[in-house]
């Protein structure tokens, strides 16, 4: 991508699409809020393309492979991502979303935390079909394990449930 199509500040704010370069090509992030204790949340779409998007709202009107807090203005002032466009937050994504954590994931009584940016609550049962989409955190995955997490295409309701 050349100089002109990235965004020359490195402040990231809600809206703003990173670049993530993968071992299958390129795909984009987008900040979708922020939050006083966990800074980010970002939703990755696993779309590969080989040159940049026209229109970077198509690429997030779709529905993200996962949702995931991170440290992406850590990233981006590393160099690690870069900041390409900034588009107004699909209303899909808009609300702030319910994530979801365990500490005995494998046990029949596995007790399940969930968090929703100012509420948290539990539950011990299995998760409903809905609970199974939430995402898994908070938590900050580093940029090589989100990089990871692309290429191997993790899906919440398949790979944390």
């Amino acid at each position: 991508m050349d100089e002109l199509t990235m965004l020359k500040r490195k402040t990231v704010q809600v809206g703003d699409i990173f670049q993530i370069l993968t071992s299958e090509g390129v795909c984009y992030g987008l900040v979708t809020h922020t939050h006083p204790k966990w800074k980010f949340v970002v939703a990755i779409f696993r779309e590969f393309f080989s040159k940049p998007p026209k229109d970077f709202s198509v690429v997030v009107s779709k529905e993200p492979q996962f949702i995931s807090t991170f440290l992406i203005q850590h990233a981006v002032r590393q160099g690690l991502f870069a900041l390409v466009a900034n588009v107004p937050v699909p209303s899909h994504l808009s609300e702030f979303p319910t994530f979801r954590a365990t500490n005995n994931l494998k046990a029949d009584d596995t007790t399940w935390f969930f968090w929703s940016g100012d509420k948290e609550w539990k539950v011990q049962r299995p998760l409903t079909e809905e609970e199974k989409k939430y995402p898994e955190g908070p938590s900050l995955p580093s940029a090589p394990l989100l990089v990871e997490r692309i290429e191997k295409d993790y899906r919440v309701e398949r790979d944390y449930i």
